[in-house]
């Protein structure tokens, strides 16, 4: 089963094989061995590709769920040592902020675990959630309520800032400094959304992309201005940019949250990441309308 997922999500038997570590006779014998047992066709092969059949689409959801079921019996079998596989995703931020200390006590307090990070957008992390494709994601908090089955702590509070260059400023032919926009399609972005429609109504835009850090980095190499939340991170890599405070009712905060479904197979697991999560720095309010970072 996990050599047929492997090559569904690859497309090729070959890449299936480099992914698994075994040869691409061994990964075509495994499929072939399936077939026979299930009494149907489940790839079908073309030049250079390979595609799952309808039966195989058909079967793709219990598969998924009996290897991630499978990977996780080893988690029942010691009550005071955790172990087995744990997929965590995180926003870009969350991977600087968070993560290293997440990491760090995982690999302290339960070294058996097989940490898996996956980024992605806040949405899209929500998703594969929501899918069972990850365990617990750490995002911005959703605009939406959350289904019954989904469990929220709060990790941080987030103020966004005006951030322009300290120096080199590259100004259009007008003297004034292009934005750069933080995403008013992401659930962060769309924080800033009508702050940033009426800053940018007669000014230049440079872009418009779902990454502070990225966006900060632009900034700092003088390419243009923007409002950001203020992540742990922003202090220590980009402490000579020049920002000030954006008021409190121009933009809310940027909340980040750990989101873990309710009835998880592994419940010591969870518990573990939440105490390190909510233990992560939290951003506190600029009292000041310069911030020097």
């Amino acid at each position: 089963m996990e050599s047929l997922l492997a090559v569904v999500e690859t497309g090729s038997i070959a890449a299936a094989a480099r992914q698994q570590g075994l040869t691409a006779a061994a990964i075509s014998q495994r499929i072939k061995v399936l077939e026979t047992e299930l009494n149907c066709t489940l790839l079908v092969r073309s030049a250079k590709t390979v595609r799952p059949s309808p039966e195989c689409q058909r079967l793709l959801p219990a598969a998924s769920v009996l290897v991630r079921d499978a990977g996780r019996l080893s988690l029942g079998i010691s009550e005071d040592r955790l172990s087995g596989p744990y997929r965590i995703g995180a926003i870009s931020t969350a991977l600087l902020d968070i993560v290293p200390k997440v990491v760090r006590e995982f690999r302290k307090t339960a070294p058996d675990v097989q940490l898996t990070v996956q980024p992605g957008s806040s949405q899209s992390l929500y998703e594969d959630l929501l899918a069972e494709n990850v365990d617990a994601v750490i995002c911005v908090a959703p605009p939406f309520q959350l289904p019954k089955g989904i469990r929220c702590f709060p990790v941080a509070e987030e103020p966004f800032l005006h951030i322009r260059p300290a120096t080199h400023l590259r100004q259009d032919e007008n003297g004034v400094l292009p934005w750069i926009i933080y995403d008013r399609s992401s659930w962060g972005g769309g924080l800033a959304r009508h702050y940033l429609d009426k800053a940018i109504s007669h000014v230049p835009v440079l872009c418009e992309l779902d990454s502070p850090e990225t966006i900060a980095a632009m900034v700092q190499e003088g390419l243009g201005q923007a409002a950001v939340p203020r992540w742990s991170g922003l202090e220590i890599h980009h402490s000579d940019l020049c920002a000030s405070a954006v008021p409190i009712l121009s933009i809310p905060q940027r909340s980040i949250v750990l989101l873990q479904r309710t009835m998880s197979h592994v419940a010591k697991i969870d518990l573990l990441l939440q105490n390190t999560a909510l233990g992560a720095p939290r951003a506190s309010n600029p009292d000041r309308a310069n911030v020097q970072l």
